[in-house]
């Protein structure tokens, strides 16, 4: 069997555009992105490296379903005031129903797909945290059911070399590859596998789909990506600068606190808990059958996962500096019962103690920010010791990374295609190319770039440590 070479692209955010209110720069973002990326998609179809044909991993976030807004699906209404101005939550069936709209505005890229599988290659769609509905059976079917439909030419055969991938795609000796948002708390969910409330399916939300839900609706033009440097001050000022739509804003950052404790009250609850625990486990127990691997090995990488914010009262609270505000609070209180109870000199020292002790204990609990950058840093080495994987692949954060690790091999982050507020233009179309030696070795890999109708070496000059790599023991020339 000839072995294939490896691409792999990441963030596509197809169906971004598509978010009510969306702004006219983040339209035009994710045109530009959809055009490359047909481009993209053309160019490999018909050429080949060394004769091997291709293998293209998508990386997560092909799709993006929480910028759809499904008002109803046959047979469930929008209930509650909530679904009547939002849309009905994340889930199973309304799943399909947004896969359906974002498929029915890029048909003609599932088209390319289709073509580029009937060519010879294959194709591996991982699902991330914005498709995480991919996960569900029903909504992985329907994309391949969707795809067959763009292209009704290519035969079944062809077609069956696309397939919807849980988690990760791993091929020993050479290379681990998944979307990598369960090491961001923001974006993680409890049980990574069993994200959904098994009572009603939907969602629960974390962080970021309740930002994206809440926060995005009330200020569409803010950059949905950065969800982790969206501080409290920052939000301030911008809520403060919009006159007339500050309450809407005001009022959009309430619903978002409180989706946030709703997803406290619901990892507290015991039967919820350890129904999604069961079928996180089934799934694990499936995917180990499916690739292979020991059911252990796949446990021991699960550990990995960073839990969710929502998982602690304490974090979400420092994360909305509440811990900030009680502390505040707590020593005006002091302050005005000092002065009232005491006299001024006593008044003074218990103030002065108070204060020292404010700062004490802000000093304590330390700044707290939601960030993906340094576990998505620290996890592969970590890796590394439980798979034979000499490259680690990651998309999620958007920013394409390519770096030696010190217990050996590497990591490389794929990057985004969309040239959106972050990262700009510049760093964006990026991709993974791994080729496996033909001797058996350590296999070469690359960043890479789509610029001007062609792949390219990412420039070096972003200073991300781009270029080629290539492994020890291996001389292969790009």
């Amino acid at each position: 069997m000839v072995a294939h070479n490896i691409l792999v692209v990441s963030d596509l955010h197809f169906g971004e555009e598509l978010l009510p209110k969306a702004s006219l720069d983040r339209r035009r973002a994710v045109a530009l992105g959809s055009t490359a990326f047909r481009e993209f998609l053309r160019y490999h179809t018909a050429r080949r490296r060394d004769g091997r044909p291709w293998r293209l991993v998508v990386a997560g976030d092909l799709f993006d379903f929480m910028s759809i807004v499904v008002p109803s699906i046959p047979g469930r209404p929008a209930k509650t005031h909530d679904e009547r101005s939002f849309g009905l939550r994340r889930g199973a069936l309304p799943g399909i129903e947004r896969l359906r709209q974002i498929c029915a505005a890029h048909a003609p890229m599932l088209a390319d797909l289709a073509r580029f599988a009937a060519a010879g290659h294959s194709i591996d769609i991982i699902a991330g945290n914005h498709d995480v509905e991919l996960l569900v059976p029903d909504v992985a079917a329907e994309l391949l059911r969707l795809i067959a439909a763009a292209a009704p030419t290519i035969d079944a055969k062809a077609l069956a070399r696309i397939r919807v991938v849980p988690w990760f795609v791993y091929i020993p000796g050479v290379a681990w590859i998944e979307h990598g948002h369960v090491y961001d708390e923001g974006c993680s969910f409890e049980f990574n596998l069993a994200p959904m409330d098994p009572k009603d399916g939907w969602l629960i939300h974390n962080a970021d789909t309740a930002a994206v839900r809440y926060l995005g609706s009330a200020a569409p033009e803010l950059d949905p990506h950065g969800t982790e440097s969206w501080s409290f001050w920052g939000y301030l000022r911008y809520a403060m600068s919009h006159g007339r739509s500050r309450s809407a804003i005001w009022l959009g950052y309430a619903r978002f606190v409180k989706s946030l404790f709703v997803a406290r009250a619901l990892h507290n609850s015991r039967k919820r808990r350890e129904r999604r625990q069961r079928e996180h486990h089934a799934r694990l127990a499936a995917i180990a059958a499916d690739t292979n691997m020991p059911v252990d090995q796949l446990r021991a990488i699960d550990r990995l996962a960073r839990a969710p914010l929502t998982l602690s009262a304490r974090r979400v609270s420092r994360m909305l500096m509440l811990d900030r505000f009680g502390i505040g609070l707590g020593l005006a209180i002091a302050a005005i019962a000092l002065l009232v109870l005491m006299p001024v000199v006593w008044a003074l020292v218990g103030l002065a103690t108070a204060s020292g002790a404010a700062v004490a204990i802000s000093r304590w609990l330390g700044a707290h920010l939601v960030t993906s950058q340094l576990p998505m840093r620290s996890v592969p080495a970590r890796l590394r010791k439980l798979v034979d994987a000499p490259v680690i692949v990651f998309g999620h954060t958007h920013d394409p990374r390519y770096q030696r690790l010190h217990s050996g091999g590497l990591y490389a982050n794929a990057g985004t295609w969309l040239p959106a507020t972050r990262p700009g233009v510049r760093r964006s179309f990026t991709h993974v190319f791994i080729s496996p030696s033909f001797r058996g070795g350590p296999p070469m890999c690359e960043l890479r770039q789509w610029r001007e109708g062609t792949s390219v070496p990412f420039d070096a000059g972003a200073n991300v440590g781009a270029g080629v790599h290539t492994l020890p023991g291996v001389a292969v020339e790009i």
